[in-house]
């Protein structure tokens, strides 16, 4: 929905993680203490309503700034977020989570087999793992993660789960360090999936180049047979084959020596990234 700022409008907050309301846009000229409270007042789980101020930062995908606009100043800003039954504690100040990647998480455990490896890479607060751990059999799941906080953050859900589930909770390793350096010490040729959640470079150039390196990093992981799913950055104009993505895709499976079948290419999500621009994602086998 739409929250009127000020003569303008602005996209309203996103209703979580937990107790947070999250603004994507700062309300300008705006009451920014009334917008808050407002928000408060309509709805009774919220506790705290900020407002993002510029893109996530670099490689830990972490907020630049959030400012408060409504309830207590909690300082580091943490939430526990339940999704789906699962509870995924956030540091929204350092890390990335986005809630409404929920429904694309559910769509991935729903393809998880009994006894499956998976690999999780670009982890962040492991939504993905602890929803795998949690609603599938599968084997175990190695997620890795950069951000220090985020991997703290993920301890702790697994805390959570460990008091409901050991023998789940125990399914899952956490890593921290820079995902081209850990798949090297990674069983290779092992994993049935691997998930690539990729952060997205500062220019497209970047871009380009950490796309390339993350895939030829990522595909000797996978067993014959295994599926990526592959998450990108896409212009509307784009979909619905998302050429440049497949085909950055086919060129790295070539480099390996390897064949590939894409099975599925869509929005991971309906909500824009950016003025026309979509996080997608590419469901591709490897033979």
């Amino acid at each position: 929905f739409e929250v009127p700022l000020g003569g303008c409008r602005s996209r309203g907050p996103r209703l979580g993680p937990g107790d947070v309301a999250v603004l994507s846009t700062m309300p300008g000229n705006a009451d920014k203490a009334a917008i808050g409270a407002e928000i408060l007042k309509d709805n009774g789980k919220i506790r705290v309503v900020v407002a993002r101020c510029g893109a996530l930062q670099g490689a830990l995908r972490a907020p630049i700034f959030l400012e408060i606009l409504a309830g207590p100043d909690r300082k580091p800003l943490m939430t526990t977020h339940t999704e789906f039954g699962v509870r995924c504690v956030v540091n929204l100040q350092a890390a990335f989570f986005n809630p409404r990647m929920g429904p694309e998480r559910q769509r991935i455990c729903g393809q998880v087999q009994a006894d499956e490896e998976v690999c999780v890479l670009f982890a962040g607060c492991c939504p993905e793992a602890l929803q795998i751990a949690a609603k599938t059999e599968a084997r175990y799941v190695v997620a890795i993660e950069l951000n220090a906080e985020a991997v703290q953050c993920a301890g702790r859900s697994l805390e959570l789960l460990g008091k409901r589930s050991p023998e789940r909770a125990a399914r899952v390793s956490v890593l921290q360090g820079d995902v081209r350096t850990f798949v090297r010490d990674l069983p290779q040729g092992s994993f049935h999936r691997v998930l690539a959640p990729r952060p997205k470079g500062k220019t497209d150039e970047e871009d380009g180049q950490l796309v390339d390196e993350f895939l030829d990093c990522l595909l000797p992981l996978l067993r014959p047979g295994g599926i990526c799913h592959w998450y990108d950055f896409v212009a509307d104009w784009e979909f619905p084959t998302c050429e440049r993505s497949t085909s950055r895709i086919s060129q790295a499976v070539a480099r390996s020596g390897r064949t590939c079948t894409v099975i599925r290419c869509a929005a991971a999500n309906n909500k824009p990234v950016a003025q026309r621009q979509y996080r997608m994602v590419i469901d591709f086998a490897v033979s």
